[in-house]
This record gives structure tokens, sequence and C-alpha cells, in this order.
């Protein structure tokens, strides 16, 4: 199937759960359903079908330190902007919550569509330092602006409860011991991945909102999400020196739209949930047109 018409095909699932929420056949929390299978099944099934096959080298850490980095980086800079617009703290929480989630959720069905597995495997692993961030700073950041004390013990939780996280983690194991998973077992837990990991964007399509559009805090938080973490992913490009998958992985990823988990902390910490929202459902709308052609921009030689 050619590549335009698979990422078609990608649009045309999201505008599918746009309908379905407009003609009230689906709710959000049908979308919640989704998003919850694809992290317990879909994601976990794909890491362990292609992460343990991908040949690892040494070079291959910088992937998830640069996704560490951009968020780490992006946390230091919301802070300025909001302290310089003077937002209030349940503003600048929600803020701060969109510029630090990278949404590698929607990115992976486009990058299996255009890249094939050896660009879902490496986007896996610079996953890996979103995903670490996600369970813990970027939930300590969401309880703090929320007024709530986060022990040790509290991220350790978040941690051990994430799904994608172990999968990898079993993934990368295999990999490194050189243990080969039977053929028949591999293409069935990729065929069940990739066709789970659709109801990403189905999902998505059912949990736009357009509200806020021309609010200035949601226009800072896509700024800093996708402007600024494109920066940023550029930056880490250079400091690693990356070539090939590896820098394409990195810009594309750098430059993912917000992660709906922000939306779920800032509804968990009583922050402003209209504004977390409303970005992260422009984040979405905005990627669905720029992804495509950064695909094809950014296509590793």
């Amino acid at each position: 199937m050619p590549v335009e018409v698979r990422v078609a095909l990608l649009v045309a699932l999201f505008a599918a759960g746009l309908l379905a929420r407009r003609r009230g056949w689906l709710q959000p929390a049908h979308a919640g359903k989704m998003l919850q299978l694809v992290i317990t099944v879909g994601l976990p099934a794909l890491f362990i079908a292609d992460v343990s096959r991908i040949p690892l080298q040494r070079e291959l850490i910088a992937l998830p330190v640069s996704g560490v980095l951009i968020i780490v980086a992006t946390l230091l800079l919301s802070l300025v902007a909001g302290k310089s617009l003077g937002l209030a703290r349940a503003d600048q929480g929600a803020v701060t919550l969109c510029s630090m989630s990278i949404n590698n959720a929607f990115l992976f069905p486009f990058v299996i569509a255009v890249w094939g597995q050896a660009g879902f495997a490496h986007l896996a692993l610079f996953d890996l330092g979103n995903a670490l961030c996600a369970g813990s700073l970027v939930y300590a950041v969401a309880a703090w602006f929320g007024g709530h004390g986060t022990g040790a013990g509290a991220v350790l939780r978040r941690v051990a409860g994430f799904p994608p996280l172990w999968a990898l983690v079993v993934a990368l194991l295999l990999n490194g011991a050189g243990v080969a998973l039977p053929q028949g077992l591999v293409t069935v837990l990729g065929t069940v991945g990739r066709l789970i990991l659709l109801l990403v964007i189905v999902a998505l399509g059912i949990l736009f909102d357009a509200r806020l559009l021309r609010d200035v805090r949601v226009l800072l938080a896509l700024a800093l999400r996708i402007g600024v973490g494109l920066c940023l992913g550029l930056l880490c490009v250079w400091l690693f020196g990356l070539e090939g998958m590896m820098r394409s992985v990195v810009l594309l990823g750098s430059a993912a739209p917000i992660g709906f988990s922000a939306v779920v902390f800032a509804r968990l910490e009583h922050l402003n949930l209209d504004l977390a929202a409303s970005a992260a459902s422009l984040s979405v709308l905005l990627a669905l047109a720029y992804v495509p052609l950064a695909l094809w921009l950014l296509a590793p030689n």
C-alpha cells in the first residue's frame, strides 16, 4: 500500500472519531477505554515484537537521553515564560504539563506506516526517556502545582504501574541476551499491536476539543511543546552528532503534539483542565497537518 494512502487512512480514522463524538455514538469515556487498551496491550505487544529484534548499538543511548533532556529543558523554559506572563498557579501548572508531555503514541502509527519496523523501534527507545519522565518528573510537577506533596513512594508506584515501560525493559533484556522469540509469536504480537495502536487516532478524534483556541496560554503551551521542542531536538542532534534514523526520530519526537497525560494529570491535581484539554486537542489537529510532511522531509537516508 502506498505511503500516501496509509497516511490518508490514519487521517480518516481521526475524522471518524471526531464524527462519532459529534453524532453521540462515542463519548470521551469510550476514548479512555481505547487508550487504556493501547497502553496495556497494544504498545507492550509492539515493544516486545520490534524492540527485541533491533540491533542494539551503544550510541542508541542517545535516544532516551535526548527525550529526558528535552523534557527537563521545556520544564525550565515554561517556568520562565509563565513567570514573565504572570500566570496563575493552576494555569502555569497546565502549561508546564503540556510542554513536558510528549505524545509519541500519536506518532507511532504514522512512523510504522512510513518508516516501518526500524523507525518504530527507534522511536520506542526515544519514548523510553519520555516514559520515565511521565511516570516520575511530570507527575511530580503536576502534584507540586496542585499543592500536593509527592514522596518517592508515590513516584515509584506510578513508574511501576506503567505497562509499556516494563514491556520495553523486557524487550531490551531479550535483545541484550540474544534471545530470539519464535517468528510466529513475533508476527502475532506485531499484528495485534499495530491494529490496537490504530485506536489512538480514533480516540484522539473523539477527545478533540477546540475551546480557547486564541488564548495566549494555549498558544504558549503549543509553542513550548512543538516549536521549542523542535529547537531542543536540533540541539540534541548536534550535541550527540546523530545521523540517519536516530536523527530523524529525535527531530520528529521532539516536535510531537501534547500528550493527553497532561489532561489526566491536570484533572487529577485540579489544575486548569480546560486549558490543558484545549491545548492538547489543538496540538493533535496541527500534528495531522505537519507530521505527514515531517515524515517526508525527515526520511532517513
